[in-house]
């Protein structure tokens, strides 16, 4: 398997959030909106496939940090809390 760098990473999840911002109501929005409303509709399909959220949210930490060492294992980025509050 061949690991994705910061930089493709970044812009496959700009990719997905600039779909949200073509939406009816998301170009109305903020990034930040439309990043709530993607959490927000990821909660809901771990609700509804019977995934853990907060499992996967963890493991992504893990391996963010394996990947990148020195990140701290929280992603704040602008304006971000830094931690996931549950749901």
């Amino acid at each position: 398997m061949v690991m994705a760098g910061s930089e493709e990473r970044v812009a496959r999840a700009e990719e997905v959030l600039r779909g949200y911002g073509l939406s009816e109501v998301g170009w109305r929005r903020s990034p930040g909106g439309n990043l709530g409303e993607l959490l927000t509709d990821l909660l809901e399909w771990c609700d509804a496939t019977q995934h853990g959220f907060e499992r996967a949210l963890a493991a992504a930490r893990a391996q963010r940090q394996a990947e990148s060492p020195g990140t701290g294992g929280g992603a704040t980025g602008r304006g971000g809390a830094g931690r996931a509050e549950s749901a």
